[in-house]
């Protein structure tokens, strides 16, 4: 067996011994898209080179006494200099260093052995809860005082900290922990603790058949575009649309010790697993249910599994499986099988009362996974990844439950469902899984500075009934691990709803958009962006032309005619009597977008400037996208730029963070 866990090693060896007992030629005959998922599990699993390399060697989660003392030691020398971001830092790493009273591996024999462990966790809580009543976290602060207390900090030197406690009563209760993180005041330490993970607003009223919606829109379904979603009504900029909390979703392994585990919260001041030092729990409540549910069941083999360095799309589909359980997965897959045969496509993820539920695996299973169109290599790879993952699953001893939850010996049917299922899932979250990202608010420059940085992803069923075009009439906004869609454009009604699958057309020029859609997706992009073959960015010519209603060309602003069909804008009345269309007074509209070019120059200048956004600044924005959208000839730079100004605004109301990049402080607080 390969002891390293790596998994480019792993399959290294694997290929090199199938290679020398002339196995490679079979396998590429069973590891084909004709072939089904079961199939194709079924060879991998059996095969005994596949056993003797792609097991990776379990790595067991732990622990370190030296580790917490040493960082402790580095926070209290971070603190005597003032440099309290980086004693937190240090202190939070003690604290999810430090073994805990509460492990399976904890020393348990005898006092003086507990009152050991329980000493350097209770220090790390002692000293960060100093940190925090220094920058004014007094809530926080006093919940680690009882913290530190609860794991035996000193009777005979808790004094100063008691009286610290009743310090932070008195000014919690004064109200004097309020901040505004968004003031340019903001010196380079407190930036490190400006950030906002607020909950999203709910939808002022849920699609009937796909709660996660709004009722402003519907599904539809077409031979060319699959499922897709459409305006019910005339749906204006910045219009909530739909509020996914998604199936499951997961924090990148780089960003496990910033991120909560369980909520995917931005935390300051972390909670630990009693077990291993990988993860981060932002509250008592994500701890008990971290530790009951999804972390509980991965904690043994976490360690394992980012040392593999597989990717994001096995972990999340390693997910998916914990969350619906062996026992469920079994009883509902002949169901979910029989359903892929058997219904229309427009109807898979529906469950018996005709509803959509994003928080049901029914429509997480029937999310296409493109199958039919993948390479043999790329197959091979999701066979092998699968394999990994489902030894590991193995190995936890925490996923094959009886239905009383205790551990049970899987049968080959058992493991060849596991697998085949993970298969399924890898492919069909290469199409669907997103993005979970913060903004990233820039203070020295917050409309051009600021970027979306990811954290971690998940699944949205809701989500990904949006179809993609280069230029989207709509926006995603994370909140947490809540993804909110917000109309970008004005959509008229029986306009789709898109988003963006890769880089906008103005920022990615057509080929390589393209090339992007079909590696990934699998399909050629026919969005007007495409099909016209925008130009980007820049390029994009500045003078806003108005376009004819009937045939989308432009209308002349001398003769004000349409170039093609030669309908008269400066006779609206008369034009529309012989055309019978909608026609508009090309004078009155283009000073109309004037004023409104005036209003939004103010506006923008106001957003820029002040790092706020009031409602009449939001307000002259979208009037203006309105404007755009309904009258002039695209691309036009002028509604990129209120669009991008728009996306902005709503981010603002999402999850967001505060950052200055001019030298004094130049990245955020992570670990």
């Amino acid at each position: 067996m390969a002891q390293v866990n790596d998994m480019e090693y792993l399959v290294r060896c694997f290929t090199f011994a199938m290679l020398k007992r002339n196995k490679m030629q079979e396998m590429e005959k069973k590891i084909v898209p004709q072939n089904t998922t079961e199939e194709m599990f079924a060879y991998i699993w059996g095969l005994d080179e596949a056993h003797s390399y792609l097991a990776p060697k379990l790595c067991f989660p732990s622990k370190s006494k030296g580790n917490a003392t040493q960082y402790c030691r580095q926070g209290d020398m971070a603190f005597r200099k003032h440099k309290l971001c980086e004693a937190l830092k240090y202190y939070n790493l003690a604290i999810l260093s430090a073994p805990h009273p509460d492990s399976e591996s904890s020393p348990r024999k005898g006092a003086t052995s507990l009152n050991q462990v329980e000493s350097i966790l209770a220090q790390a809580f002692k000293s960060r809860s100093v940190v925090l009543f220094e920058i004014k976290r007094y809530e926080k602060c006093s919940d680690d005082i009882d913290l530190a207390l609860k794991f035996g900090y000193p009777q005979t030197s808790c004094k100063k900290l008691l009286d610290m406690k009743i310090k932070c009563q008195k000014l919690i209760s004064a109200d004097k922990e309020r901040v505004n993180p968004s003031a340019k005041a903001l010196g380079p330490d407190d930036l490190y603790f400006a950030f906002e993970i607020p909950n999203p607003p709910p939808l002022a009223e849920s699609n009937p058949t796909i709660p996660s919606l709004s009722s402003a829109v519907k599904m539809t379904f077409s031979q060319t575009m699959g499922r897709h979603v459409i305006a019910a009504k005339d749906i204006n900029p910045g219009e909530i649309l739909g509020v996914d909390e998604g199936y499951c979703s997961a924090v990148f392994f780089e960003d496990m010790k910033t991120y909560c585990t369980v909520c995917l919260t931005r935390c300051l001041t972390p909670l630990p697993c009693p077990c291993c030092s990988m993860v981060i729990f932002c509250s008592e409540e994500c701890q008990k249910q971290g530790l009951s549910g999804c972390h509980w069941q991965e904690c043994p083999i976490l360690p394992t599994f980012s040392a593999l360095d597989m990717g994001k799309n096995p972990y999340l589909a390693y997910r998916i499986l914990m969350k619906i359980s062996h026992v469920r997965l079994k009883e509902i897959m002949p169901l979910l099988q029989c359903e892929a045969k058997t219904q229309a496509p427009e109807t898979l993820g529906f469950n018996k009362e005709g509803i959509y539920d994003a928080t049901d695996y029914r429509s997480v299973y029937h999310l296409v996974t493109n199958k039919d169109k993948r390479s043999k290599s790329d197959l091979i790879r999701r066979c092998m990844q699968a394999f990994i993952v489902t030894k590991l699953l193995q190995q936890s001893g925490r996923y094959f439950l009886d239905s009383d939850g205790k551990p049970l010996a899987p049968s080959h049917e058992d493991i060849i469902l596991t697998g085949s299922t993970l298969i399924h899932h890898m492919m069909n979250l290469i199409c669907n899984a997103e993005a979970d990202g913060i903004m990233e608010i820039d203070l020295t420059d917050p409309m051009m500075g600021s970027i979306n940085e990811s954290f971690g992803f998940g699944i949205y069923p809701g989500v990904c009934l949006l179809n993609h075009s280069c230029n989207p009439t709509c926006a995603r906004i994370t909140y947490g691990k809540s993804e909110m869609i917000r109309a970008k454009h004005f959509i008229p009604a029986g306009g789709p709803l898109t988003i963006s699958y890769c880089e906008d057309f103005t920022e990615m020029e057509l080929r390589s958009r393209r090339s992007t859609l079909l590696t990934q997706y699998h399909f050629t992009c026919k969005c007007d962006a495409c099909e016209n073959n925008w130009p980007t960015g820049l390029c994009i010519p500045p003078i806003v032309s108005l376009k004819c209603i009937k045939c989308d060309q432009v209308v002349n602003s001398d003769t004000k005619k349409c170039l093609q069909c030669q309908l008269n804008y400066d006779e609206p009345n008369v034009e529309a009597g012989r055309q019978n269309v909608n026609l508009y007074n090309y004078r009155h509209i283009i000073t109309k977008i004037g004023v409104a070019q005036g209003e939004y120059f103010k506006a923008k200048q106001n957003i820029s400037t002040k790092g706020i956004v009031s409602n009449e600044d939001l307000k002259s924005v979208r009037i203006l996208i309105k404007l755009l959208c309904k009258y002039a000839k695209q691309p036009c730079i002028s509604l990129v730029d209120a669009g991008n100004t728009l996306r902005y605004c709503l981010s603002l109301r999402g999850s967001h963070m505060y950052v200055r990049r001019d030298g004094i402080c130049n990245i955020p607080f992570k670990f």
